[in-house]
């Protein structure tokens, strides 16, 4: 697949405050370097399409819906033809209804890893990630659903990028990953093409990559300079890669996530974003694996705002590695002689199981 040579690629991006139109958009690959005319899907079209959500609506398979949909937008740029937004923001509005505090939907976004199915992945699970962000930080539904879809399309600019980069098992060369870094511009230049109602899609996408000390790209942009979305866009796009896979390499505990972003990024974005990072993130999440001080390893079950340190186990290995056959649950708050040392690796729990 070849690169597409698009026009005009340093355009300045459009004002903060634009306002955001609620209309269904359709882009049209082969005309992205000129304004488009809305055209608007059947609301009774929609609705057969995507039924409308309900209570105890499966949050797994809006998981599912998502890929369906980008995986389809992600195509129809990559073969110049359209896609429409108004099903990605059906999809997230059913995502922000109601409140799930043991959210299927976010520990699947944490825990599902493939690194061949990653530019799908992951833009999805910055996605749900920013709802979580967005929740702890106040916004509104609006400005909720707003931040999501711009998480959810900040990289539709990886249809332009040969595959034979996107999912190299190699390190990539100097030229590959300067082709790589040059997505945020390819993502502008589509997103811009929805219209002033969209702007913030584009200038989102233009500037997740900018870093509010001015070391980001591709314009090297300052604090305010760069939208709130991006800025927020920016660091879980970051973490989100930290804790999955990629073809040449392996993902990072969530432990060693948190450390590698206090230590190296906490001058790149503003103090009250790392916090809310913090908070939604749990250092040892559900379905994540810990070491006791007893050297016995367990299964994060449940966790604990006030206490994150000391969540409830299940412990499936004993201080000699023996696999626990019996159901044993210990609460930490309960054990004070308990405490986690580290956190393990998924590739060590499968290397202890086929001893």
């Amino acid at each position: 697949m070849s690169l597409v040579n698009f026009r005009n690629m340093n355009r300045k991006a459009p004002s903060k405050g634009s306002p955001v139109a609620k209309r269904e958009v359709k882009l049209s690959f082969s005309q992205l370097a000129a304004r488009q005319d809305p055209n608007v899907l059947p609301d009774k079209q929609l609705e057969k399409t995507e039924p409308k959500a309900h209570n105890g609506y499966n949050r797994k398979e809006l998981y599912n819906k998502s890929t369906v949909y980008l995986s389809g937008a992600l195509n129809a740029v990559k073969n110049r033809n359209s896609f429409s937004l108004e099903p990605g923001f059906q999809i997230l509005q059913r995502m922000t209804d109601g409140d799930h505090p043991q959210d299927e939907l976010f520990i699947m976004a944490i825990h599902l890893d493939d690194r061949f199915k990653y530019v799908v992945h992951h833009s999805i699970n910055v996605a749900i990630f920013a709802i979580k962000m967005a929740d702890d930080l106040g916004f509104d539904q609006s400005r909720k659903i707003e931040l999501a879809m711009a998480a959810l399309l900040h990289d539709i600019g990886m249809a332009v990028i040969p595959d034979k980069i996107l999912y190299k098992k190699e390190e990539l060369s100097r030229q590959e990953v300067d082709i790589l870094r040059n997505r945020p511009n390819y993502s502008y230049k589509i997103l811009r093409s929805f219209g002033d109602g969209f702007a913030y899609l584009a200038e989102t996408a233009a500037q997740v990559y900018e870093r509010i000390d001015g070391s980001g790209y591709p314009r090297g942009l300052k604090g305010d300079e760069i939208h709130e979305y991006a800025q927020i866009i920016g660091l879980l796009d970051m973490y989100e890669a930290l804790i999955h896979s990629r073809p040449q390499r392996d993902k990072v505990t969530h432990f060693t996530a948190v450390k590698q972003v206090i230590n190296t990024c906490k001058h790149r974005f503003q103090r009250r974003h790392l916090k809310s990072l913090l908070s939604i993130f749990t250092v040892f999440p559900i379905h994540s694996y810990v070491r006791l001080n007893s050297n016995a390893i367990g299964k994060v079950i449940e966790t604990y705002a006030d206490q994150p340190m000391r969540p409830k186990l299940r412990i499936i290995y004993d201080s000699q590695h023996r696999k626990v056959l019996t159901d044993r649950i210990v609460a930490l708050l309960d054990n004070p002689l308990l405490n986690i040392v580290d956190s393990v690796p998924e590739s060590e729990i499968r290397e202890i199981s086929n001893n």
